[in-house]
């Protein structure tokens, strides 16, 4: 247990100490924005590439593994969406709840706590995990909200998905840092030293705009819903993942503790963002963040005991 204390509280006393940074004025909202998108776009890519890039691994893409993990994100948005038209619910709404249900912080949280916990080993499973997820989750969430607005959606989806896809930093960054490393490209010394440096703002500043970001204000209508998410973000998703690589396991231990320890992740940052451009479910994927970030506090800890134990 105090492997984990002191994995886990220097991340977390950055969160608190982004919230009261803002509390006192020392950042406000524009400031705030600011430092998200600079961790977004600059610092997190960076880090990513640079653990990628100096991970010379003669592992090759385990579409076993993928399938696993793919198959509980999927899994999960489907018993969400169904779920949801029993109780008559909208789709579009349903959908994006089921992206908050399955959708984990990668980018602020987890990629840097996943290589402090298991070290540059995690670097591929995080970048394959990050690839493929981000594409299952965009098709999934871009399907059946097409349906819902009942419109033809097969030439149009098809090139929002590759655009969105690629513009996404992080997967640029997996995507770059796996061509160094799969041909084993050797960085100048002068420019490795910038980049380690960068990288090592990476988590400070994320954290930080993440805390600051944090509000505690949930609507009562909003509370089921709430409640919902953080059930099924923070216990059912890990437990799944759990229980199909019990079922078909692999050998690839840290593979596996990278798996769980992602799925136990808050809901992700990008889930407002689709929100916001859909135009559904917004204060609700605002508000699941703030909270699940909350509560990860007391649930991340136990899913990291319990990965770091897996032999």
């Amino acid at each position: 247990m105090q492997q984990v204390i002191e994995i886990t509280a220097p991340f977390f006393a950055l969160i608190f100490l982004g919230t009261i940074l803002k509390s006192i004025k020392f950042l406000d909202e524009k400031k705030t924005i600011f430092l998200s998108r600079f961790a977004f776009y600059i610092l997190m890519p960076t880090m990513l590439f640079s653990n990628i890039a100096k991970t010379y691994s003669t592992d090759s893409f385990d579409f076993d593994f993928l399938f696993c993990y793919e198959t509980a994100t999927i899994l999960l948005i489907l018993i969400t969406v169904l779920s949801g038209k029993i109780f008559n619910k909208n789709l579009s709404e349903i959908t994006i709840m089921g992206l908050n249900i399955s959708y984990p912080n990668y980018g602020y949280i987890g990629i840097p706590m996943s290589l402090v916990a298991f070290g540059p080993e995690a670097a591929l499973p995080l970048a394959f995990i990050l690839l493929v997820d981000t594409i299952v989750l965009l098709t999934c969430s871009s399907f059946f909200i097409a349906i819902s607005e009942q419109k033809t959606f097969f030439i149009d989806l098809i090139y929002k998905l590759v655009r969105r896809i690629i513009s996404q930093p992080l997967l640029v960054a997996v995507c770059i840092g796996m061509f160094f490393s799969q041909l084993r490209i050797n960085i100048a010394s002068p420019v490795e030293v910038f980049i380690e440096t960068v990288a090592g703002a990476a988590a400070p500043v994320a954290l930080i705009a993440l805390g600051a970001s944090i509000t505690l204000r949930f609507p009562t209508h909003q509370k089921i819903d709430l409640a919902i998410i953080s059930v099924g973000k923070l216990i059912l998703h890990p437990c799944l993942i759990a229980l199909i690589f019990f079922l078909w396991p692999t050998e690839k231990t840290v593979w596996l503790q990278t798996a769980i320890l992602c799925a136990s992740l808050p809901v992700a940052a990008n889930v407002f963002v689709l929100a916001e451009y859909y135009g559904v479910f917004k204060t609700e994927s605002a508000n699941s963040i703030v909270l699940t970030t909350i509560l990860s506090t007391f649930t991340l800890p136990i899913a990291l005991y319990f990965v770091l134990n897996i032999t």
